[in-house]
């Protein structure tokens, strides 16, 4: 037997004409019918407070191109059929429908509020969306020859920029060298080494760099000009020459094999790469990813990796060719890695390049300001 001041649910309104009958949910859960007539209305509940969380998550992170759930909880519990909407303060970095579905659209950070549409309470939360690593580059060649005792750093670096983990572990399949954090190797003895850059986020995504350790060439059996810069196993500092016999102000590089001879002493053999490992004459050009193999009675003690800032395709040319190499890498249409990654930085500021480097090398190919290198 029902009483005046039983509460129940209406589920289904009763219409039509005469004695209307409403489906009705009673608070200890039966279900039946009763008469309009013998009911009294109570105003609908209304939100005092919410509640909003990411569901399934331990942080406040989506990556790009991820769909998500929000958590809504409404208090009191008779107010949870009230309307409520969802609010993307920036959907350009991640949008939300009206089911508080989210989805990471580009990296950045918005909030995401939830409001009631009957007064003004409202809850927000704050997310941060990034992309996840795809790829792992290096700005050195993934052969390497060293020394016994020499030191050399290998830059490795994740792709997107935008990823959210940027943190890379090295590993060595043998003592034949040893590698810090930061990728500082030091050869210990002779032999073949493996080393392995893999993003901390997923060790699945890698880079392999081989690294030959060679006998120990001493000082006076090379020696180079110091016009040149010798770092490790790079060598740059190829400085261009302004043409006097033309009107157009452009420059001249003086990167011919005959050039770099004759600032080289040595009685050692040197044989001179291009970029695709073919052999070169002495008038061949030399360019970015360009090898000179330091033999003795045909073994390798050294091999040194040229670099020309500006000279983003090897070529030995800086041109509009490699304008268009480094603006397709900003647009992340195509990929530049090791030394040529290295060489489109011509700010030298460690970095990856930028539409700076871009204007300095339209700049030096107009003939305005030279690369300096």
């Amino acid at each position: 037997m029902l009483q005046k001041e039983d509460k129940m649910q209406r589920i289904k309104k009763g219409v039509g004409t005469g004695d209307r009958w409403d489906m009705v949910r009673l608070e200890n859960g039966i279900i039946g019918y009763i008469s309009q007539n013998y009911v009294e209305e109570l105003p609908d509940a209304e939100i005092e407070k919410i509640e909003v969380s990411l569901k399934n998550s331990t942080n406040n992170i989506i990556y790009k191109g991820e769909t998500k759930t929000l958590d809504v909880k409404i208090y009191p519990e008779e107010a949870k059929e009230q309307e409520i909407e969802f609010i993307s303060e920036n959907p350009e970095i991640i949008t939300v429908d009206d089911k508080g579905n989210i989805i990471g659209i580009r990296s950045g950070k918005t909030k995401i509020r939830v409001k009631s549409k009957e007064n003004n309470v409202e809850a927000s939360i704050d997310l941060e969306c990034y992309s996840k690593v795809t790829n792992i580059v290096v700005d050195s060649e993934e052969e390497i020859y060293m020394q016994v005792g020499e030191h050399f750093k290998i830059n490795a670096y994740v792709e997107p920029e935008d990823a959210n983990e940027k943190g890379i572990v090295f590993e060595i399949n043998n003592d034949g060298i040893t590698i810090d954090e930061q990728g500082n190797i030091e050869a210990k003895k002779e032999g073949k080494v493996m080393v392995t850059a893999k993003s901390k986020e997923n060790e699945g995504i890698k880079k392999e760099i081989n690294v030959t350790v060679l006998r120990k060439m001493e000082d006076w059996e090379i020696h180079f000009d110091n016009s040149l810069r010798v770092e490790g196993l790079e060598i740059s500092g190829i400085e261009y020459e302004e043409n006097n016999n033309t009107n157009n102000n452009k420059f001249i590089l003086k990167n011919k094999v005959s050039d770099l001879q004759e600032l080289i002493t040595t009685d050692l053999e040197l044989e001179f790469q291009n970029n695709k490992g073919q052999i070169l004459n002495d008038s061949d050009l030399l360019g970015t990813g360009s090898k000179i193999l330091v033999k003795d009675n045909g073994n390798i003690l050294r091999v040194y990796t040229i670099l020309i800032y500006g000279d983003s395709n090897g070529d030995g040319k800086i041109s509009s060719v490699d304008l268009l190499k480094i603006q397709r890498h900003i647009l992340e249409l195509e990929k530049l890695e090791g030394i040529y990654l290295k060489a489109s930085n011509v700010r030298k500021t460690g970095t990856k390049p930028s539409s700076v480097d871009l204007l300095l090398i339209q700049r030096h190919i107009l003939g305005y300001q030279k690369i300096e290198q």
